[in-house]
């Protein structure tokens, strides 16, 4: 590769930003573990965030009233079949595109591609904050050997490994650091982190800048951004579509093959990504209000992209959001020669001549802002699902008012408004925690997390369906909707689960902290899935989670549409966001909420008991929906 192409290349990596994310499905952490305040201990944990401390959602274990040892302490991960479709949703600070230049990065890498033993940290009791550390810079084998710890109480992404060739590397010094005094020449000193701090081992340069010139084990799903005129770059330069180099063990930062063997080191060459791992989406970054962790702008939905899993098992996974703004005072192609025209809090006169004082950090103009989720794994689909569609549902939010829970959400249905065929299937699967901050306001036992789903009579009820009514609002089979009900609690066993005798006459049902209150679903695991199901006849269900449906958070509800099989009206799942917004879910998409509305104000009138009508809407959602797998609206 020419030195003048690599030169544009490193000039055109800077990074952007200058405001907090979340993401909120699948649950981020934000360097959380089982902390029981609503404040992280750590931001050094796992990765340089930038976020504020009261995001990031706790680690999905359970905590038995007598667990004294981690291994009396069982955690979970939600477990997502292959070729299946989730929607990421996310909040951030500030909009893309008004005022500024915005990226959304989205990744993930999992067991093998970080290293071994990728892994979200472990509690070692019930009380909290024992999972909480950064994890020495050692090998897993160093820490039982030298150490005498449990390594597995601290978290760990990338690998040690992969830190210690960062730290060794030399840094990129044609890049923009502004007047910021960098205290090394590794690529852990950036002008985002001019000390070299260490956040778990997180390679600095790599996480600051994009697309990465060298060794980045992160493969990309989408590149969402205010300038589309950039796509082909940033799809040529992903690891997905070309390999990577590096020189190690050079004297001299150096670009090319010849140069880093003239300078000593050796030219090392990093493979492209497996295509089978590799689903690239480049396309508009969704924007929304300026400073509002709130709904997309002009929007009733949430900041979501839909993500087409791989079609290969994978164990361990972690998904990455990175969120980068840029203004005119950092452009995208500042380099090392554009350091002058930027300084700290300067002074600069108006054009009426007033000296103002500016709020500037040159480390801070130009800024990354991270989350990451917890680790989950894709799963092979059994025979009998091999060509089917499966619809993940899922459950997004933490146990808090509204403000307990700032920079998280509440609970809500992840989508809470679905349409599948009769011939397609549901997976039902969520996971909460029981490490929340112990104070926080929900029904149940303290701390903890649980939903189920009853079935309501209409969407205006907050109270589930009498069995044996007039009309049936269940779609699917009796026992399916028994267990979504009661989690799998032994509710017939009286040793175990309070009769609904003793929760009605007893006062029984106000006994929040006992187990035996399987009404509040304190006998159930933090974590529920089941095997896919399919539905057993057309028409609507309107459903909710009776255990958090409460004053604080009245919302908790899931409308589901099923619509009969017709030869001409088998798509890859088309799924309802909220009244006024229709989703198409296969290849990370959203359609223009104006077609959106019309759409979903079709389905939702008139006679959706009788197949003709039901076939004819569908009908016309396929034909009004235009999709192109490089566009996000």
């Amino acid at each position: 590769m020419h030195t003048t192409f690599i030169l544009f290349l490193f000039t055109l990596a800077i990074p952007f930003g200058n405001a907090d994310v979340y993401l909120h499905n699948p649950r981020g952490n934000n360097n959380r573990c089982d902390e029981r305040s609503n404040n992280r201990n750590n931001a050094n944990r796992l990765f340089d965030s930038e976020n504020n401390g009261a995001g990031g959602y706790a680690v999905g274990c359970n905590r038995p009233e007598n667990a004294q040892t981690d291994a009396d302490i069982s955690c979970y991960q939600m477990k997502y079949y292959t070729d299946t479709v989730i929607p990421i949703r996310w909040t951030s600070q500030h909009n893309c595109g008004q005022n500024n230049d915005c990226q959304f990065i989205l990744q993930y890498a999992c067991e093998g591609h970080l290293g071994t033993n990728v892994r979200n940290g472990h509690p070692q009791n019930a009380q909290g904050n024992t999972c909480t550390k950064t994890i020495p810079e050692k090998t897993d084998r160093q820490l039982e050997e030298e150490e005498r710890v449990n390594p597995f109480q601290y978290g760990k992404h990338e690998d040690y490994t992969y830190y210690q060739r960062c730290k060794e590397r030399e840094r990129n010094p044609f890049l923009f650091t502004a007047d910021q005094k960098l205290k090394g020449k590794s690529a852990i000193y950036t002008r985002q982190n001019p000390n070299g701090n260490r956040y778990g081992f997180e390679c600095p340069e790599e996480r600051d800048y994009y697309p990465y010139w060298g060794e980045s084990d992160w493969r990309d799903i989408a590149i969402l951004t205010t300038n589309l005129d950039r796509c082909d770059y940033y799809t040529q330069n992903s690891r997905c579509f070309t390999e990577k180099h590096e020189c190690v063990g050079g004297t001299q930062f150096s670009t090319t093959q010849e140069e880093c063997e003239t300078h000593g080191g050796l030219w090392y060459t990093y493979d492209k990504f497996p295509q089978n791992e590799c689903n690239v989406t480049c396309g508009n970054a969704p924007s929304s209000t300026i400073n509002r962790l709130g709904l997309g702008q002009n929007s009733t939905t949430h900041t979501t992209f839909h993500w087409k899993l791989p079609s290969i098992p994978l164990q361990n996974c972690v998904l990455r959001l990175r969120y980068n703004i840029s203004t005119s005072e950092t452009p995208w192609d500042y380099n090392v020669t554009d350091n002058h025209k930027l300084k700290n809090n300067p002074v600069k006169n108006t054009s009426q001549g007033v000296p103002v004082r500016m709020a500037v950090n040159t480390a801070q103009y130009g800024r990354v802002f991270e989350d990451r989720t917890y680790t989950f794994t894709i799963i092979e689909r059994p025979d009998e699902l091999k060509d089917k569609v499966i619809h993940n549902v899922n459950v997004q939010g933490k146990r808090g008012n509204i403000a307990q829970v700032r920079n998280c959400i509440e609970y809500d249905f992840v989508p809470n408004n679905i349409t599948l065929q009769e011939d397609e299937y549901v997976h039902f699967q969520w996971i909460g925690s029981d490490y929340n901050p112990q104070g926080n306001d929900g029904e149940g036992r303290a701390g903890t997390d649980r939903s189920n789903i009853v079935v309501l009579e209409t969407e205006k009820e907050n109270l589930p369906m009498i069995k044996n009514t007039e009309e049936s609002q269940e779609i699917f089979d009796e026992q399916t909707h028994f267990i979504l009900a009661s989690l799998r609690q032994p509710i017939q066993d009286t040793d175990k689960c309070y009769t609904y005798e003793e929760l009605d006459t007893q006062n029984k049902r106000n006994d929040q902290e006992a187990l035996k209150n399987c009404a509040l679903l304190n006998r159930a695991e933090p974590y529920f899935t089941m095997f896919p199901v399919k539905p057993n006849r057309i028409g609507k269900m309107k459903a909710m989670c009776s255990r958090n449906n409460n004053f604080s958070n009245r919302g908790q509800k899931l409308t589901m549409y099923v619509l009969p099989v017709k030869k001409e009206n088998i798509t890859q799942g088309v799924s309802f966001e909220s009244k006024d917004t229709i989703e198409r879910t296969p290849y990370g998409i959203l359609v223009p909420s104006v077609i959106s509305g019309i759409i979903g104000g079709m389905l939702l009138v008139g006679a959706i008991y009788y197949r003709k009508s039901l076939y004819n809407k569908a009908k016309n959602i396929r034909k009004k929906l235009k999709y192109n797998t490089a566009t996000y609206v």
